[in-house]
C-alpha cells in the first residue's frame, strides 16, 4: 500500500472521529449552555450538525485495512459511551418540551416545526452514529486471518 492512501485513509478517519466528538460533545453540554442571548440557535446549530457527523461517522471504518491502527482509534469510542447518557437526557429534555408539553425550546409559545423534530432527528443521527462506532470496535476486535 502506498504512504498516500495511507496517510489518507488515517486522515478520513481522524477527521470523522473528529467530528464525530464534536457532535457529541455539543449535544452533551446542551443542557448547561441553556437558552442563552442567541435563544435556540445552539439547537438548531446541532440539528444541522446532525447529517453531517452521520456522514462524517461513515468514514470512521477506513482504517479497518490496517489492523493495528484500527484497534488503537476504536478506543476512541469509550468516551462517545461515557457521554451517552448526557447526550440522552438533553434529548429527552427538549423531546418532552417540545413534543409532549407543546411549548417551544427557551420560550413559552408554540414551537416551530423545524423544534418539533429536533429530538427524534438527533436520536436518529445518535443511534446511527452508535451503530458505526459498535461496527469499528467489533471489526476492530474480530482477528483476521
Amino acid at each position: 500500500m502506498r504512504f498516500a492512501e495511507v496517510f489518507l485513509r488515517l486522515g478520513c478517519s481522524l477527521v470523522g472521529w473528529m467530528l464525530v466528538f464534536t457532535f457529541v460533545v455539543w449535544l452533551a453540554a446542551l443542557h448547561a449552555m441553556g437558552c442563552g442571548p442567541d435563544g435556540d440557535e445552539m439547537h438548531l446549530l446541532l440539528l444541522g450538525l446532525a447529517p453531517v457527523a452521520c456522514g462524517f461517522a461513515l468514514m470512521l471504518r477506513m482504517t479497518a485495512s490496517f489492523p493495528e491502527i484500527h484497534r488503537m482509534l476504536s478506543w476512541l469510542g469509550v468516551p462517545l459511551l461515557l457521554l451517552l447518557p448526557f447526550v440522552l437526557r438533553n434529548i429527552w429534555t427538549v423531546f418532552s418540551r417540545t413534543n409532549i408539553e407543546g411549548m417551544a425550546i427557551c420560550t413559552v409559545a408554540e414551537p416551530a416545526t423545524w423544534q418539533r423534530i429536533w429530538a427524534p432527528a438527533e436520536m436518529f443521527a445518535v443511534v446511527f452514529i452508535a451503530l458505526l462506532v459498535i461496527a469499528v470496535w467489533r471489526s476492530a476486535r474480530i482477528e483476521k486471518r
